[in-house]
């Protein structure tokens, strides 16, 4: 999983994603180191990439239990959207990127997680980047 720097982490599927296909579970691609300032644009552009199901933004200074829990986020949503007949390109990040880096026409939803470890429930808030596709 993330490690202490900027970096994205990677989904990828065994074949080219299709809506009708049974092959929808991902295998953890390489990390790769990226700067936070082309952070987003190329979360983008790997998402576009046939066998890519899944893209996660990884910043030092975000915890790991946010991107985490923004991973599993992301396998819920693209397997929920595979279920409605999409092509899902999921980018997540555990915490929202700065508005100095991100491409015009990019949108974030929040999606609020409660996560319980043993007696304690604890709030999390997780980032869905929304792009425009892309020619």
């Amino acid at each position: 999983m993330p490690w202490h720097r900027d970096g994205l982490i990677i989904g990828m599927l065994p074949e080219p994603l299709r809506a009708d296909s049974e092959a929808q579970e991902m295998l953890l691609s390489d990390q790769l180191a990226v700067d936070e300032e082309i952070m987003v644009g190329a979360s983008i552009g790997i998402a576009q990439l046939a066998p890519v199901g899944l893209v996660l933004m990884h910043r030092r200074f975000t915890s790991l239990m946010e991107s985490r829990v923004a991973w599993a986020v992301g396998i819920r949503l693209r397997r929920q959207r595979i279920m409605a007949g999409e092509l899902p390109r999921i980018v997540m990040a555990g915490s929202r990127p700065n508005p100095d880096v991100t491409p015009d026409g990019v949108t974030f939803s929040l999606h609020r997680v409660r996560l319980r470890d043993h007696e304690v429930v604890l709030p999390i808030d997780v980032w869905e980047i929304h792009f425009p596709a892309l020619i």
